[in-house]
């Protein structure tokens, strides 16, 4: 909920357009929000992260990390291990990153290969494109090891403005399809010249779910953070709603040029992007009652201004404590599901639609 560090020039921001709506799963403007056992019953959880997680895209990284071929990166989607490599022909390929061999991690952090991923366990080798092709002593095998059968088991990935994510699932939508016209929202950023550093994570003691409806609303900004709302006419804060993101923007109240905006994509990634830097966010279940954000900061110079982290920690901590106070109420069992607004919370709303389409709270 990083709003105050989204300030930038509005003659630099893409126009506002008018908002796309699902058309396979409705948008709820207004109603009853999720009930509280899905942000509390810990069974739940597997099944978020095989039908959430690993079925949606997932942020891997910054196409920085992948400059040449043979770059690499890790990540993970869901609780499955993913590495992307930039192949011989400059296209990019992800995998599980696992050895068909005995299952060993392939890769870890981000770097560069030679020609081949080689496992550091047995030294079983494939190509960039996935292909196995060395099998150390292979004539020792009682019979014939079919390498055509054995390569790396494939992940989709995509770029999107500068940034990469992967998908496990091989019959999802293609990720260009769901965006619509955030490419073009987000090109006057030029986020791929970014660069990304002081990567770190904290956590929140609540139900990723939480985490995420807290971040895709305004409506608590008057009363849970008051420095932000001295600096914003929260009067005049808008969401667009689109099929599988959130656009959220607020005027200053000073009446200069700068203006607030924060953007949200199914299912827990948040982009805060202003004039010349930005910062990542992805929210990750540790269990019912506890989420890790993950930060990635990125900008021109590799920098961070001092009054920008001051208020970054602030609103971090205020929405921490919001989170938990909320999730103490969901354990607590007595709260039974309230109302939307359908001028603040549309935001909430079809994250919580989305929730419910997945089929991992049914």
């Amino acid at each position: 909920d990083h709003k105050v560090r989204m300030l930038i020039m509005e003659s630099a921001a893409p126009p506002m357009s008018t908002p796309q709506t699902a058309t396979s799963i409705p948008h709820t403007a207004a109603g009853t929000a999720l009930e509280p056992r899905v942000y509390t019953d810990p069974s739940l959880l597997e099944s978020e992260q095989e039908l959430i997680f690993e079925r949606t895209w997932q942020l891997a990284g910054h196409v920085s990390s992948l400059p040449r071929p043979g770059s690499y990166l890790t990540a993970r989607a869901g609780t499955q291990p993913v590495l992307v490599v930039r192949g011989e022909q400059h296209q990019l390929h992800a995998f599980k990153n696992i050895c068909r061999h005995r299952g060993s991690r392939l890769l870890s952090g981000s770097g560069q290969c030679k020609a081949a991923i080689r496992c550091r366990y047995h030294g079983w080798t494939y190509r960039l494109d996935g292909s196995l092709i060395g099998i150390p002593e292979g004539l020792a095998f009682d019979e014939p090891v079919d390498k055509a059968a054995l390569g790396l088991m494939p992940a989709r990935v995509e770029e999107l403005c500068g940034l990469v994510f992967v998908n496990l699932d091989p019959n999802a939508t293609p990720l260009s399809e769901l965006v619509g016209d955030l490419p073009e929202r987000l090109a006057p950023y030029r986020i791929e010249t970014l660069e990304p550093f002081s990567p770190s994570t904290g956590s929140q003691p609540a139900n990723w779910k939480a985490v995420a409806d807290n971040y895709l609303e305004g409506y608590h900004i008057p009363l849970v953070h008051r420095e932000l709302a001295r600096s914003i006419d929260v009067s005049r804060y808008e969401v667009e709603v689109h099929e599988d993101w959130v656009l959220h923007r607020a005027p200053p109240r000073d009446g200069t040029v700068l203006d607030g905006r924060w953007l949200w994509r199914w299912p827990n990634l948040a982009l805060n992007v202003y004039d010349d830097a930005m910062n990542l966010e992805q929210f990750l279940p540790l269990g019912p009652d506890r989420t890790c954000v993950a930060y990635q900061y990125l900008s021109r110079d590799g920098t961070l201004d001092e009054d920008v982290s001051r208020l970054s920690k602030l609103l971090l901590d205020e929405d921490a404590a919001i989170c938990e106070a909320v999730q103490r109420n969901l354990d607590a069992g007595v709260y039974r599901g309230g109302v939307l607004s359908a001028r603040h919370e549309g935001g909430v709303a079809r994250f919580q639609d989305l929730v419910r389409a997945a089929g991992a709270i049914s």
